[in-house]
């Protein structure tokens, strides 16, 4: 799926446009097959088409008009007074079907009278907060008991960000003109757009431009896994060193441990606290696990940074972090880690809290890759939870290029941001709402990183195999989402591997 913003989709329109393809034949093929996707999906027997100003108002009115052609009784709310251009020259073709106009005393009542309401009120270039009286129809349509299909993005939510300042609808299915639009994917107008869907609108190949977002799906992914060729040894197929674990939390270095493993790494090391060794060494039968020195909370201190560097020297990356505990000493010793290694490190959980006020992040020049939910970027960054999860692009790219380093923020749309790219993530569902899953996710990445590919490209890869590990469990158990655990996630993690080989 390509993911367009509202500039892209520009270009790409006035590309066609510029080879003399009309606006008006554009939007009749949306306005066309938007209909037709709303006859499939909703077989409404009445709907109210409220259509806004501009372009996205003038496919309203050719959903309108298509869905009055298949039998449908349609009822429109245009909400301007005036039209121009091709929106104009479709309204008055409604007109001229008699097709029934209503005013803003009349949308109440048609509200309880459809099965299907037709949003075209703001378009993709849409951001800001909307309009009050804008912002009261739509209260109104989120509120009604019709089912609700928008046109290329849902009103009220920024089609380039997916930011939503204020009301904004929230559609069951998003039709988008000839690719999907940002907006749609990223949260929190990911929330609002229910099901999406792009419908071919006739653009050549030609004028196609760059999506400065990628989707991340099996076809993006296809061949970037390095495959074990012969001749192979355990230490050819990735080392890892996992820094991780306390004496009173075992369990997210096992989980971390044994993600990398069921991801292909050839030997994981393990350096956990010394109070924790025995135990975890039980657990895990194929790793080397190290005890080192402890403070009185029984996590790493950073009087273990010599037996974790000696270890890193054999390793070809580093995953640091689950469970390493905060505090002065914890920060030294991530300082020391960092300073001391230059392999690829991925920093998670506790390791990305302790950089909140270190320069270590900044300084560091070796690949690195940090794996934040937005409670911990925010930690890092000094900026609210919320402040995260309403800008969710923006922070993660912002913080990009702050620290120099690639950030996976974790969510429902789990976004890589490195530099210039940036990617989404296609996979996964609530069901990995629950405690270690970001754990295995650490491991699987890291088994990624040790086997040679880019911090970005394993980041993103990384994260489709976990959310697709998520997916295949639910399609083999059939149990409800809440009940998958972390390790659950480990046996489907090498069939959503291969799934992209």
């Amino acid at each position: 799926m390509k993911l367009y913003t509202a500039a892209e989709m520009s270009r790409a329109d006035e590309g066609a446009q510029n080879l003399g393809i009309a606006g008006g034949i554009l939007m009749e093929r949306a306005g066309a097959a938007m209909a037709r996707i709303a006859l499939e999906r909703f077989a409404p027997e009445r709907a109210l088409v409220v259509a806004g100003g501009g372009n996205n108002g003038g496919d309203g009115f050719v959903v309108a008009r298509e869905l009055h052609r298949a039998g449908v009784e349609v009822v429109v709310f245009p909400t301007r007074g005036e039209y121009r251009g091709d929106p104009k020259a479709n309204l008055e073709i409604l007109r001229n079907l008699d097709v029934e106009f209503i005013g803003r005393e009349a949308f109440d009542a048609e509200l309880g009278r459809v099965d299907l309401i037709v949003d075209a009120l703001l378009g993709t270039g849409f951001s800001g907060q909307v309009r009050e009286d804008v912002a009261a129809l739509i209260e109104k349509i989120n509120g009604s008991s019709a089912r609700v299909l928008s046109v290329d993005v849902p009103s009220g939510v920024d089609g380039s960000t997916g930011e939503v300042q204020g009301e904004a609808m929230r559609a069951d299915l998003t039709a988008c003109a000839h690719a999907a639009k940002v907006g749609c994917v990223i949260s929190p107008g990911r929330e609002h757009a229910g099901e999406v869907v792009a419908v071919d609108i006739g653009i050549p190949p030609e004028v196609d431009v760059e999506p400065s977002l990628e989707w991340t799906d099996a076809e993006a992914l296809h061949g970037l896994v390095p495959r074990t060729r012969d001749p192979a040894h355990k230490y050819s197929a990735g080392t890892l060193l996992v820094v991780a674990g306390s004496g009173q939390m075992t369990g997210a270095a096992v989980m971390s441990v044994s993600g990398a493993q069921r991801a292909g790494c050839g030997i994981v090391f393990l350096v956990t606290a010394e109070s924790a060794a025995e135990a975890v060494d039980l657990q895990l039968t194929e790793t080397i696990v190290s005890g080192a020195a402890e403070n009185e909370e029984r996590h790493l201190s950073e009087d273990a940074l010599d037996s974790v560097l000696e270890r890193a020297g054999r390793a070809s990356a580093l995953v640091v972090g689950p469970a390493l505990g905060t505090g002065d000493g914890s920060r030294r010793l991530l300082e020391g880690i960092l300073a001391g290694v230059e392999v690829p490190v991925l920093l998670d959980a506790d390791a990305i809290t302790n950089l909140a006020d270190s320069k270590a992040l900044v300084q560091r020049e070796a690949p690195t890759l940090i794996t934040p939910h937005a409670g911990e970027l925010g930690r890092l960054t000094g900026v609210g939870t919320k402040e995260i999860s309403a800008r969710r692009l923006h922070h993660a790219r912002r913080a990009s290029e702050d620290y120099g380093c690639c950030v996976l923020l974790k969510g429902n749309d789990t976004i890589v941001a490195q530099r210039e790219r940036a990617a989404v993530n296609s996979t996964g569902n609530v069901a990995l709402a629950t405690a270690g899953t970001g754990d295995v996710l650490s491991g699987i990445i890291g088994a990624l990183l040790s086997r040679g590919m880019s911090v970005f490209d394993a980041a993103r890869t990384g994260a489709w195999a976990h959310g697709r590990a998520a997916e295949l469990w639910l399609e083999e158990t059939g149990w409800p989402g809440e009940s998958l655990i972390a390790t659950d996630l480990l046996v489907h993690v090498p069939q959503a591997i291969k799934e992209i080989l």
